[in-house]
């Protein structure tokens, strides 16, 4: 009798309501049916398993298992009851324990709304949650000081805007590049927790600081731009950036309206997505560019699955410069680069 291979959930729902609509035309193709019903289907129904995957190797040597559990919400649904939707999510983790997995991913929102209920479930259930702050937070970072040496720019010199900077990967983003470039711009909208987030980490700041709530003042003379909040309405276009401008954006939903047109005297990419070595593709779309790309936090949760000693990413204000340096070990122990799309196209198919 053989051991049983382990296995990895990833817990997500659809992203937005385009995302949400091609999911229903995979599940009924041809059909048509109003927004509203739709929607109040998906909020009566509960979290489901919607795809596996067997034998999936980032190395060539070892081999897991896998899952995709579905949660049945959307940001749009402001009517919905915040104990439901958690309801929802932890419907989720018990299917993943069901199944036999080791650790599962909370992508998207299902992790902010379990924050500060993580680890009492993960008992419960008996298995290791993570949200996978720190593995998203390890690819912005990497794409944004690849995109830097491939133009020949110095980060020192660069001044960077981190909307969203109170969040956890916003957090971790200020703190990796806090001795590393010029000046840093933190914005958000709470300012206290902004300011006790500087004074608690002064050391980690050799840069010229500056904190505000105005989101367009902070882009305003930015090099480089990370959008990194938990908003459901995009909250730029991208004519609304300097010529020259690299913005990473790492939200989900995404925070700049990419249908208003494309520049091409910025650099405008989808942050903190991985590109394996191995597809991990549900069969549907769940807003990423090509099968073999994958958001950070559900990266983080294969990662965890393959190597139980790694910790996962749970609650606020966790990540630190070390934890990023571990993930990012890990990327490289796989050959896993950031992804770089916009939309539906990958960038830089030849190369950076």
């Amino acid at each position: 009798m053989t051991d049983r291979r382990p296995k990895f959930a990833l817990i997500g729902h659809p992203l937005d309501m385009p995302l949400y609509r091609a999911y229903i035309n995979f599940l009924k193709p041809g059909k048509s049916f109003r927004d509203e019903l739709i929607l109040k289907l998906f909020e009566w129904t509960p979290s489901y398993k919607a795809s596996s995957w067997t034998d999936i190797s980032f190395d060539g040597k070892n081999a897991v298992d896998g899952i995709l559990v579905m949660v049945p919400f959307l940001p749009e649904m402001r009517d919905i009851s915040l104990k439901t939707v958690i309801e929802k999510v932890e419907k989720a983790v018990a299917i993943a324990a069901d199944e036999g997995c080791s650790a599962a991913a909370l992508g998207a929102f299902t992790s902010i709304v379990l924050q500060g209920k993580e680890e009492a479930i993960a008992r419960r259930y008996g298995i290791a949650l993570t949200s996978g702050n720190t593995t998203t937070a390890a690819l912005i970072v990497r794409s944004i000081e690849e995109l830097m040496a491939s133009r020949h720019r110095n980060l020192s010199e660069a001044a960077i805007a981190v909307i969203g900077a109170s969040g956890d990967i916003g957090g971790g983003v200020c703190l990796w590049f806090g001795d590393k470039v010029g000046k840093m711009v933190l914005s958000a909208r709470n300012r206290a927790i902004l300011d006790q987030f500087a004074a608690a980490h002064r050391n980690g700041f050799s840069c010229e600081l500056e904190i505000t709530t105005d989101n367009n003042a902070a882009i305003k003379n930015a090099d480089v731009v990370v959008f990194v909040t938990s908003a459901y309405q995009p909250l730029f276009s991208p004519e609304d950036f300097l010529p020259g401008t690299i913005v990473c954006d790492a939200s989900a939903p995404l925070n700049v309206k990419i249908d208003a047109g494309r520049r091409s005297d910025i650099t405008l990419y989808h942050g903190g997505i991985a590109k394996l070595p191995a597809a991990v593709d549900p069969g549907f779309d769940i807003g990423l560019a090509a099968p073999d790309h994958l958001y950070g936090c559900m990266t983080e949760g294969i990662l965890m699955t393959m190597n139980p000693g790694l910790p996962p990413s749970l609650g606020r204000g966790k990540i630190t410069k070390e934890k990023i340096q571990l993930y990012s070990k890990e990327l490289d122990r796989y050959d896993i680069p950031p992804a770089y799309s916009c939309g539906k196209e990958t960038l830089f198919p030849g190369g950076l």
